[in-house]
């Protein structure tokens, strides 16, 4: 982990944070969606659970290599 002088990094925080927020959006919020036949709300909820993953993927990816 790069070392930037005094500033704390929040990354090693804010991973695990989108991973796990991503999977239980995808686990819960977009299941409930599709089982009440809402279309759109489950698209978004897909969208936001997916960005939230790949956000967290590409952080990781990030720390990972500096």
């Amino acid at each position: 982990m790069p070392n930037y002088g005094n500033a704390i990094n929040y990354f090693a925080f804010s991973i695990p944070v989108w991973l796990i927020a991503g999977t239980l959006v995808l686990l819960v919020d977009a299941r409930r969606c599709r089982k009440a036949g809402y279309r759109k709300e489950r698209f978004i909820a897909m969208l936001i659970g997916w960005l939230d993953i790949a956000l967290g993927i590409g952080f990781l990816v990030r720390e990972w290599l500096l």
